[in-house]
């Protein structure tokens, strides 16, 4: 009997040492991959004569105006799965021409059906001289795999329609712009002032954004909205920053609003 409770014991011990070596294992991975991609944006700041924001400066130019996940943790069930607070965990900053641009990222550990896991979004943020507060959104009509959507499936107004909080404060009636054919096909404008917005829309604007559009709006580097207030023009996605393909989401936005005739602007202060 006393053999048995040993072979026990011994089991026992075994699984603890396994367990506790899987979990050194995996910690060790987790941190080297956590270096490897802190020093991919470090370069990547580097390469643009950027740099990375320390940590008491890594908060978003429009976090007052949209809070970190905000679409996570909207409504009941957002509420109820947030095991931790949405934190901005970095940011590079850099210029692109004339134009002052941030890059930042935010977290959050989310309840899922059997534990927790840290989800991630990035936020581009552009800062330009005082438009109208606008969005500008992709009509969705294909899943993310580029699968066409049944009509009552589509998006055809899409995210626009929720006037952004500059809008909210200012009791501005929020409108739908029409666009000039083709381009209304492909997206939707929302503002205050659809009159500046349509002069906006040049013909150089629309025939730039049909060439930017793409048949899978999933995959192309156009934004799925696009928000104009308060001296800043930015964009949520989920996910990491991948310093690989940031650069062509942010020229896709410089490029439209150089022709858009929106001027740059000096960044706002955080700190």
């Amino acid at each position: 009997m006393d053999d048995f409770y040993q072979d026990i014991a011994l089991f026992a011990g075994l699984c603890l040492a396994l367990f506790g070596l899987l979990f050194w294992w995996r910690r060790r991975k987790d941190q080297k991959e956590e270096r490897g991609y802190a020093d991919a944006l470090a370069a990547l700041a580097g390469r643009l004569g950027g740099t990375v924001a320390g940590s008491a400066d890594v908060r978003a130019w429009s976090a007052e105006l949209r809070p970190p996940m905000k679409s996570d943790t909207d409504g009941l069930s957002g509420w109820l799965s947030t095991v931790s607070q949405p934190r901005f965990e970095t940011a590079l900053d850099f210029r692109r021409g004339n134009w002052a641009v941030r890059v930042g990222e935010a977290s959050m550990e989310k309840a899922n059906s059997s534990s927790s896991a840290t989800t991630y979004e990035h936020r581009i943020e552009v800062a330009t001289s005082i438009l109208p507060p606008m969005k500008i959104s992709r009509r969705i009509y294909v899943d993310f795999r580029g699968r066409p959507l049944t009509s009552d499936r589509a998006q055809a107004v899409g995210p626009a329609g929720e006037a952004p909080l500059t809008a909210v404060r200012e009791q501005r009636q929020w409108l739908q712009t029409r666009l000039p054919e083709p381009v209304d096909r492909e997206f939707t404008v929302f503002t205050t002032d659809p009159s500046a917005v349509a002069r906006a829309f040049n013909p150089q604007v629309v025939e730039w954004m049909l060439g930017q559009a793409g048949s899978n709006p999933f995959i192309s580097a156009m934004p799925l909205l696009l928000t104009f207030e308060a001296g800043l023009v930015y964009t949520t996605s989920p996910h990491r920053i991948d310093p690989d393909q940031i650069l062509a989401k942010v020229d896709v936005i410089l490029g439209l609003l150089d022709r858009m005739g929106v001027a740059p602007a000096h960044p706002p202060v955080t700190a």
